[in-house]
Formats: structure tokens, C-alpha cells, sequence
């Protein structure tokens, strides 16, 4: 395929707002300023994700009826989404980085990520990544009292103990770092304790969290979104996806991990009345949530 220049010219939000209207998309009188609001201080592009897919191929004409307001109900449910998600995230990755570091501490001891011995490398996760990201991230932290206070008073061995290292590090070297255990007997341990026997199905659970984790942090859209990286089917619980790189898929293993936490959570409540406030903009496929999810295999 032949490649051309690239001559397309910016327009201005009322530029793009005309050329929307005149293809069909309805502005209701009196929120002309609210729709150059979410232009201007949103943007054109970021909004697009939202409306694109419905658009005629041909003519680029919006369907009969659809409105701005419409766009802007999926936009703010996505926002509000993505807020509820990182919040739930954020509590998985705590408990499983105490989990991983109470874990191995106990078993082999503080500085259990200096044993060579207890992993098995492999070619995208070895003991030079894992050692120079500790490095690295606890000399980015070393202003924070409980690293002063090691370095103040140790010196050997020379990084502090798994669980200072664990205030520092990202929930990405957790998902890694379990990856490579090289005892199935620790990797078990440590699946159970969110009621996983089976520790390939965790491994591929931790790598969807983080890159959802991931999605969220940088605003990412999760309306319509597949997410490349899927979790596992759980079949022992009758965890299984009609399509695993849905949202759905994701947000079903956030429940089940936070509800075997056994920690305080309202991330089903807060989908089902997200789903609800939004309800005449949305549709529950758009997350790959089909009706009568909240009593479905999970949750």
C-alpha cells in the first residue's frame, strides 16, 4: 500500500460542531455552548471514540436522532467508569503486593528477592529486570521516611526488606515477579489466598490487572474497548467469557478477587447504578455485559 501526505487541516469547535450538525447529529437549542465546552476543553477526537463506529461508511451521516447529549452521556459514563475501575484496581494491587511480600518473607525471608534460587527466569522477566527495577524505584523513593530510615541504619544487605520494597515498586513487577516463582508450591500459596488454585489462570489474572491498571492511570477509554491482554477462564468456577477481552471479562475478575479479599467494596453496586444512571445512552453490550450479569458466574 502507497503512503501520501498527510494534508488534513485543524478546524476550530465550532468549525467541527457545524460540520457534525450538518451530518445529521442533533444539538438540542440551548446547549450549543455546553457541546462547544466539551469541544474545546475534551476534545473533537477524544469525543469521536464514542460516536465513530455508528456512522454511515458512506455518507458519515450520525443515525436518525442521535444527539450531542447522547455522546456526552457515553463519555461521562466512560470517565466515571474508568474512576470506579482505578479504585478497585488500586485495592487489588495493595493486597496483592502484602500477600506476595508477607508470602515470600516469611517463607525465605525479608530479602527474598535477592535469592536467585527461588525464580526462573525467563526471556522477558529475568533477575536483572527484577533487581534494577527495585533499584531503580527505591532510589526514586529514597526521600520517604521508611527508606531514609533503612539506609540510616543498614547498610547490608544494601536495598531495604521486601516490605519497604513493596511501598515503591508498581503493581507491574508483582504480576512479573509471580510469573517467574519458581516453586509451584509458592505460586499456589500465594493464588489461594484469593481462592485460585489454579496459578496459571492468577498469572494471567494479575497481567489483565495491570494492563487495566494501566488503561485507567493514562484515561484510556473503555467504552467499545477490547483489552488485548485477557483473563483466563476459571472453569472450576464456572469462570468463563463469552469474549475475554471485554470489560466485562476484567471487571468480573476484579469482583471475584475483591470479594475473596474479603475486604470492604462496592464495585458491583456501583456498576449496576452506573449502568443505571446512563441507561438510556448505553447499552450493557458496549461493555460486553449481557442481562442478568450481576447474578452470573463471579459475582
Amino acid at each position: 500500500m502507497s503512503k501520501v501526505a498527510f494534508t488534513k487541516v485543524a478546524s476550530t469547535p465550532a468549525q467541527l460542531l457545524q460540520k457534525w450538525v450538518s451530518r445529521g447529529l442533533v444539538v438540542a437549542p440551548g446547549t450549543e455552548q455546553n457541546a462547544l465546552n466539551y469541544l474545546t476543553y475534551v476534545g473533537a477526537y477524544r469525543l469521536k471514540g464514542y460516536w465513530h463506529h455508528e456512522v454511515h461508511t458512506s455518507t458519515k451521516h450520525f443515525p436518525p436522532g442521535r444527539s450531542f447529549e447522547d455522546i456526552v452521556h457515553r463519555y461521562e459514563m466512560d470517565r466515571e467508569l474508568r474512576a470506579l475501575t482505578a479504585a478497585a484496581v488500586e485495592r487489588l494491587e495493595v493486597a496483592v503486593r502484602a500477600v506476595m511480600a508477607n508470602y515470600l518473607s516469611v517463607r525465605h525471608g525479608p530479602h527474598w528477592f535477592l535469592q536467585q534460587s527461588i525464580f526462573k527466569p525467563n526471556r522477558e522477566w529475568g533477575m536483572g529486570h527484577l533487581i534494577r527495577k527495585i533499584e531503580d524505584e527505591v532510589h526514586r523513593s529514597k526521600g520517604r521516611r521508611f527508606v531514609e530510615h533503612y539506609f540510616k541504619n543498614h547498610d547490608d544487605p544494601y536495598l531495604p526488606p521486601s516490605w519497604s520494597v513493596s511501598e515503591c515498586v508498581t503493581f507491574g513487577l508483582w504480576s512479573r515477579t509471580f510469573a517467574i516463582l519458581r516453586d509451584p508450591n509458592d505460586r499456589k500459596a500465594i493464588s489461594k489466598r484469593f481462592n485460585v488454585d489454579t496459578t496459571e489462570v492468577f498469572e494471567s489474572w494479575l497481567h489483565t490487572l495491570t494492563v487495566m491498571r494501566n488503561i485507567v492511570a493514562h484515561n484510556g477509554q473503555i467504552y467499545r474497548t477490547k483489552i488485548h491482554v485477557s483473563p483466563s477462564n476459571y472453569k472450576a468456577k464456572q469462570l468463563t467469557f463469552a469474549d475475554r477481552q471485554s470489560f466485562y471479562a476484567t471487571a468480573t475478575v476484579i469482583h471475584y478477587m475483591l470479594h475473596h479479599a474479603g475486604l470492604p467494596n462496592t464495585w458491583k453496586a456501583d456498576i449496576a447504578a452506573l449502568f443505571s444512571k446512563h441507561q438510556a445512552s448505553v447499552k450493557l453490550q458496549d461493555f460486553g455485559f449481557r442481562p442478568g450479569w450481576s447474578s452470573a458466574a463471579g459475582w
